[in-house]
């Protein structure tokens, strides 16, 4: 039954076609009779891949993309990273593209638990509203390739866009060039990590992640790169910002530091959050202590994975 249900999810709410579906049902098919399993899985990674590019690939003059609705990203990605922006669609860009960004609280609770593993970024209960609006000034904190990024400048936002990988920064750079207005920037990247005190460490990267985590908590692996750390309230502070209006972070377990060196920001701006809170057992406990020792007139709403807080009123 879940995998016929897994099969009906897919085809109603996430958009896929005749085909996806169909192969994805054979292949849970496959695996459970243990038949021809190889096969299956590498038809429906292929299936998927060209329903991806039709749905999604551009062609312009210079270059090829990908357009989620005005968010644009670079489709020249290692194999690795493709397959993760797969996953990170629907964290990302399902609503915005196939829902109109409807970000209210009965439909994402349902998107939350049913259809999308990572949560939505967005949540609306009557005046409780964190969404991304024009003109907001927005912290990506684990910009990755500049999903997220490329999201928030397509509605309006100025965004700054912290990635300290080197390799994913790159590009993330070239997100930037292909979200200009009118040749106006509207992503700023950053190749720093955001931490509760200016240092340098090491990071691990998680390659069984598929080139889409990089943790800024050296847990011992081989792979490691030295980068810099500074606090979001030393960056506001030093590039003078007058207001931070909506802060986004996917840190890979390193919330809790940003929003220590976030104090101030939270308690001058009352910035909006949208937050991930899977990442270590106690996160969503951890995390609103925080929140709320910085500025008690925080609201906080928790979903499966992630934490939404905002100042009502």
């Amino acid at each position: 039954m879940g995998l016929l249900r897994n099969t009906i999810i897919g085809f109603r709410y996430k958009h896929w076609t005749i085909v996806e579906t169909a192969t994805y049902f054979i292949k849970g098919v496959a695996r459970e009779l243990k038949i021809a399993t190889s096969f299956i899985n590498t038809l429906h990674e292929k299936v998927t891949t060209n329903a991806f590019n039709k749905k999604w690939l551009k062609k312009g003059e210079n270059n090829i993309y990908f357009d989620f609705n005005g968010a644009k990203l670079p489709a020249e990605l290692e194999p690795n990273v493709f397959e993760f922006l797969h996953y990170t669609f629907e964290e990302t860009f399902l609503i915005p593209c196939f829902y109109n960004d409807k970000y209210e609280k009965e439909f994402v609770r349902f998107m939350d638990q049913q259809v999308i593993d990572g949560g939505p970024y967005g949540y609306s209960d009557g005046a409780f509203h964190v969404t991304i609006e024009k003109g907001d000034i927005v912290i990506d904190a684990g910009a990755w390739i500049g999903d997220y990024s490329a999201y928030a400048a397509s509605k309006g936002a100025t965004v700054y866009a912290f990635e300290p990988d080197t390799k994913l920064y790159e590009l993330l750079c070239k997100t930037r060039e292909l979200n200009k207005v009118d040749g106006e920037e509207k992503i700023f990247p950053i190749s720093k990590g955001l931490g509760s005190k200016e240092c340098k460490m090491n990071l691990s990267l998680d390659a069984s992640a598929g080139g889409g985590n990089s943790l800024i908590i050296d847990r011992g692996t081989n792979e490691t790169e030295l980068i810099e750390v500074t606090t979001l309230d030393l960056f506001v502070e030093k590039y003078k910002l007058e207001k931070v209006d909506f802060i986004k972070v996917d840190i890979e377990g390193a919330e809790r530091e940003m929003l220590k060196g976030a104090v101030n920001t939270l308690k001058t701006f009352a910035p909006k959050l949208a937050i991930c809170t899977y990442h270590l057992p106690d996160d969503p406990e951890v995390l609103e202590k925080i929140i709320k020792e910085a500025n008690p007139d925080y609201r906080i709403v928790h979903l499966r994975h992630k934490l939404f807080a905002a100042v009502v009123g």
